[in-house]
Parts: C-alpha cells; structure tokens; sequence
C-alpha cells in the first residue's frame, strides 16, 4: 500500500472515529506529508521502511531550521499516533516512535493581563460604527467566557441562551461544554445581534454563525487575530496581546477571585487538570507581589 493511501486512511480514521475537528485534523495531515517529503527525499517508499535513525534524522533536520520546540513536540505527536495506528492496522510491523520523546520547553506563563488592565483595553474599543460595535461585543464575550479564538469563530445563534445567559460551546475534538456569559457582555451582544448584524448579511445569503466579517460572512481564526491586534496597538502598542490573552486572563481572574481549580477547567474545556494547573503559578505570583506590597514588616 502507498503512503498516501495509508494517509488516508489515518484521516478516515481521526474524522470517523475519534471524531476531530476539521482544523486539528488538517494539522496533522499537515505533518505527515512533510514527514512523507521528507522521507522521499531519503528515497523511502513506505511508513514500513522506517527506522529510528531516520526519525532521529527528521528530527535534526527540523531543529537545524530553527523550528521551535513545542512545534517539533507537536510533529512528533502527530506521528506518534500515526505510528500507533499503522501498527494497530498492521500496515507496519514496528513502531520507529517507541524510543522518541518529547523535546524539553521551558514551562511559560501564558500571557494575561491585569484586571484594570482588560478594562482599559475593552472600554478603549471605539463603538460608533457597525464593525465596532461587532469587536466590543466579540472581545467582551471571548473574555466573559474564556473562549479560544476557534470556538468564538464557530459560535452559532442557536447555541446562544439569552434566558439563562449560557452559551454551548463546540471546543476542541467536538467535546461540548455549557458556558455562562454576565449581564455586561449580553447587553452588548444583544445590541450587535439585533442593531448590527442584520445589515452585515443583508447582501449575503446568511449564516448562523453570530460573528461576520464585514462581508457578512463567517468570521475567521486571522479575522478575530486581526481584530485584536488592533485594538491592542490602538490601546497600548507595547503589550504583547493576542486573543488567548482574554482566555488566559479569564482564567487567571476567576482564581484570583476564589474560583477553585475543577470549575475554572470545566469552563475552560481542559481534559486534564493538569492543564489548567499552570494558572495556579500565576495567581501565586500575583499573591506573593501583593503580599510584599502590603505587609507591614517587609522592607525590600
């Protein structure tokens, strides 16, 4: 059998059965023909002929193009279960991924910002036309919600409870989580929805998803990023502020708050704690900055 064919049947296998979206799943076959370029250069024909020396190989190659670490890490997830699913298929005999791991990253705080702060940006949102009222209402809710930038896109008018002020949100590999949204960031939704989109779509033949672009057409992944960038320079142009940073933010703010660990990963989608655990380093470092500021007995 091809490679290509045995591709294929892995992409089969990964929207069929596990059942992934149509961006993770483009993704990975994103990886494996790089994979496939790579070893047709070395004049391997099947997954069959692969050994370790040629994935450590691989491996060089793309650390000597100065690719990142955690870009690498991905690439070897994606073969990893594709390894996994050949062996498991028997379209291969052996696993060259077994003796592969991980590349060490140095653990990063996500970036976030204060509370005054995101005030500040989402007040800063100029609202005297249609395009921006549509930012202030999109940019409120993703931080209301602590909505990835891909689930803001998908967000549909049906998933959207004004009566309870919830939201349904398709997140990553189609798992679907119920998340609320405050009185704030529904008033402004309801006002783009009913003063403003309407007369986005007007020349289109419409759509159910709630964001549009000024084309009346749904909103993409760039779009939302292009959005934020501006905001972002029009209020303060040394900030590094990109759309995980309302997510990121969110989650921060609600456990500064005394939301505990197991709610703040049910909003946030995480399947494992351990996900959602790297926002605990935050909140102990904002913790400590505001007990060295406050305590009486410290002089530093």
């Amino acid at each position: 059998m091809s490679m290509n064919l045995d591709k294929k049947e892995f992409m089969d296998y990964l929207k069929y059965q596990k059942h992934y979206s149509v961006l993770t799943i483009a993704a990975y076959e994103r990886n494996i023909n790089e994979f496939i370029d790579y070893l047709k250069r070395e004049n391997i024909t099947s997954f069959q002929d692969v050994q370790y020396p040629l994935i450590r190989g691989y491996l060089t190659a793309l650390f000597q193009k100065k690719i990142s670490k955690s870009t690498i890490n991905n690439k070897i997830s994606t073969l990893r279960s594709f390894y996994r699913f050949l062996v498991k298929q028997e379209l291969v005999d052996d696993n060259p991924m077994v003796l592969v791991e991980n590349m060490k990253v140095p653990q990063r705080n996500p970036d976030f910002l204060f509370p005054e702060e995101m005030m500040e940006l989402l007040d800063s949102i100029d609202v005297q036309s249609h395009l921006g009222i549509r930012n202030k209402a999109m940019l409120e809710l993703m931080y209301a919600s602590g909505l990835r930038c891909s689930e803001v896109v998908g967000l549909t008018l049906d998933c959207i409870d004004f009566s309870r002020q919830i939201l349904l949100v398709h997140g990553k590999g189609n798992k679907d989580r119920y998340v609320p949204f405050h009185d704030y960031a529904a008033q402004w939704l309801k006002t783009y929805i009913l003063e403003v989109r309407n007369e986005l779509i007007a020349k289109t033949e419409g759509t159910q998803y709630v964001f549009v672009n000024k084309n009346g057409k749904m909103m993409t992944n760039r779009g939302v990023e292009d959005i934020v960038d501006r905001v972002a320079k029009n209020y303060d142009s040394t900030k590094k502020i990109h759309p995980h940073t309302f997510r990121h933010s969110f989650a921060t703010h609600l456990l500064n708050a005394g939301a505990d660990l197991r709610t703040v990963q049910e909003l946030l989608g995480h399947e494992n704690l351990s996900t959602t655990q790297i926002y605990t380093h935050i909140t102990k470092e904002h913790l400590r900055d505001v007990y060295l500021k406050a305590h009486p007995r410290n002089i530093s």
